[in-house]
């Protein structure tokens, strides 16, 4: 029989080999089954039956994710239950059945297309993940308006989970069992929380496949690679023995990287340094720890505006906040006030589409003009800083008066928590983004407003050097080590360090090993990354010394190309330092 290949996304990396488990499609019925008038009450009774029964499993499953890997990871079942009791979400479901006169399936079917539709609106992909939780809640109601709606269910024996979509409240309960080797999904994508469950439980996961359904029944023989994202069907023996020593070598790769994690982050020369995760649930402090970061040093707020149906309460905002600030306590916490607008539709905010919306109304220019939103959420931000491990990022900076303008806002939520009496970290640091060209240019006039700097280098490298990076047509041109991007960085840093302020890189250049040293180079001592890739970066810093790194980088600002520049560093690095790269094994 001749094998099969797929490619989908990686988000739980190592390498699964056994049999398939075919799991069932969740699917809502299309079917409208009228009722007569006077059976509105009983099953509008049924619904909230549903209801009932759905909050006892989501508890039952929160506690025994909370008791299995920490109450972190728990806060994702907080959600759920929050999305089940949102009244308006709730209303909308009794509406449909009390004015179309309809079985509670078939509300349910509209709301979930309806908000499916809204969600696939939007351009950014982790925001689409979020529809995924919408979605667990609608289908658990689904299954538990029959008394016989159940997770899926596995046969004696430890198997590949192959299913079209995983919603995270199954994914708790059949990956926690610790008979899954591997999960592999038509649907789903980094940041779903499914991902983030299978990598808590080191079970590699592959998603977006969309069709493997189509290829595969109960007991084939497959390989799932969660770090390239590959699938092999009914692979030959000889390919199996391949894949058997590929897992080897990752399998030691891993622990090499464990032996790294909590180790001091000092060059050999004595210079410090810090990691710290970024982040985009509050769920992933305890993941960013455990990778040995210290703190989070960004924490994209984004998330709350795409939980539920109608913007975010200030309770909503305060809970997840005082979450992250207390499991990171007493590390610091960077909120990223709401970066939203432009390209990220969030249809019950009502902003236009703009013929341009990367260089339209988005993040501080948003929410400078829909102010009272905004004091929503500074509102919540002060009330969870009590713990005083909070700070305050504002994103797409471009001018003086913006950061004044905010600046004052702040104040006036102060100014109100004081006559109210209530307590707050009234020195809460305040610092903006560095991501566009022209704040990178007045940073010396900018610096003089705020505490503290964060460089976003994916926007201003595509700023800067007009590439969009996900356009196959021009991604060649987005070069980090551009002499542009280069000189630009150093005058960012340099002037932060002669102002004694601190500056952190947030983009992907902090979690490249070559990247992050050159960084070093230039006189960077903070860095925020995707936790995963925090003991990979701490090993080629801690590997050389910084005197050298900054005269090798130094040197290589005198060449005039990107390839030149790279070729130079990293031939100049490995000479010195042969060991500096932990390798990735070939996979």
């Amino acid at each position: 029989m001749e094998y099969i290949r797929l490619k989908g996304l990686g988000v739980s990396p190592g390498i699964a080999i056994g049999e398939v488990y075919l799991s069932d499609k969740p699917i809502f019925s299309e079917y409208k089954e009228r009722i007569h008038p006077s059976q509105i009450k009983k099953e509008i009774q049924r619904f909230r039956n549903a209801l009932k029964k759905t909050e006892k499993q989501l508890i039952e499953i929160k506690n025994k994710i909370k008791k299995k890997l920490g109450e972190e990871y728990s806060f994702i079942f907080e959600a759920h239950l929050l999305i089940l009791k949102d009244e308006s979400l709730i209303g909308e479901i009794e509406n449909i059945i009390k004015k179309e006169k309809v079985k509670t399936e078939w509300a349910l079917f509209v709301v979930n297309n309806k908000y499916e539709k809204i969600f696939q609106s939007i351009d950014d992909s982790y925001f689409k993940q979020r529809f995924s939780d919408i979605k667990d809640v609608l289908i658990r109601i689904n299954k538990n308006l029959r008394e016989d709606g159940k997770s899926p269910a596995l046969s004696k024996g430890k198997k590949i989970l192959v299913c079209h979509e995983l919603p995270p409240s199954d994914a708790a309960t059949v990956l926690s069992r610790g008979d899954i080797l591997g999960v592999a999904l038509d649907m789903g994508g980094q940041t779903s929380h499914t991902a983030i469950l299978a990598r808590s439980l080191n079970i590699p996961a592959v998603v977006g496949l969309h069709n493997i359904v189509n290829y595969v029944k109960d007991g084939d023989k497959i390989i799932l690679d969660g770090t390239t994202g590959e699938i092999i069907i009914n692979p030959p023996s000889a390919v199996i023995k391949e894949f058997i020593s590929k897992k080897q070598r990752y399998d030691d790769y891993q622990k090499e990287l464990t032996k790294i994690r909590f180790l001091e982050p000092v060059t050999l020369d004595g210079f410090s340094f810090s990691l710290q995760g970024n982040i985009e649930l509050p769920e992933e402090v305890e993941l960013t720890l455990s990778y040995g970061g210290e703190g989070i040093g960004l924490f994209r707020s984004e998330y709350l505006y795409l939980h539920y149906p109608d913007p975010p309460t200030e309770e909503k905002h305060y809970t997840a906040y005082f979450e992250v600030a207390k499991k990171a306590h007493p590390y610091a916490v960077v909120i990223r006030t709401v970066d939203i607008g432009g390209e990220k539709e969030i249809p019950h905010l009502e902003i236009e589409k703009e013929p341009n919306p990367a260089l339209g109304l988005r993040a501080i220019r948003l929410f400078l003009k829909r102010k009272e939103l905004f004091k929503i959420q500074l509102r919540a931000i002060l009330r969870a800083s009590i713990l005083k491990n909070i700070k305050i990022l504002v994103p797409m900076i471009t001018q003086l008066e913006e950061v004044k303008e905010f600046k004052n806002l702040l104040e006036e939520v102060k100014s109100e928590f004081k006559k109210k009496g209530k307590k707050f970290d009234e020195k809460i640091p305040v610092g903006i983004m560095i991501e566009v060209p022209a704040a990178a240019n007045i940073v010396d006039v900018l610096i003089k407003e705020v505490d503290f700097i964060s460089i976003g280098t994916n926007d201003l490298i595509q700023y800067y050097l007009a590439v969009d990076r996900t356009n196959e047509f021009v991604s060649y041109l987005y070069q980090p080590f551009h002499l542009s991007i280069l000189r630009v960085l150093r005058y960012v840093i340099e002037v932060c360090n002669r102002e004694k302020k601190e500056v952190t890189v947030c983009g992907e250049m902090a979690a490249d090993p070559l990247s992050a040293l050159v960084l070093l180079g230039l006189g960077l001592k903070n860095f925020s990354m995707n936790p995963v890739f925090i003991p990979k970066v701490k090993k080629a810093l801690r590997e050389v010394e910084y005197k050298e790194i900054k005269k090798i980088v130094e040197k290589a600002l005198s060449l005039k190309t990107a390839q030149e520049i790279e070729e130079f560093i990293l031939e100049s690095i490995l000479s010195k330092y042969p060991q500096v790269f932990l390798k990735k094994p070939e996979l």
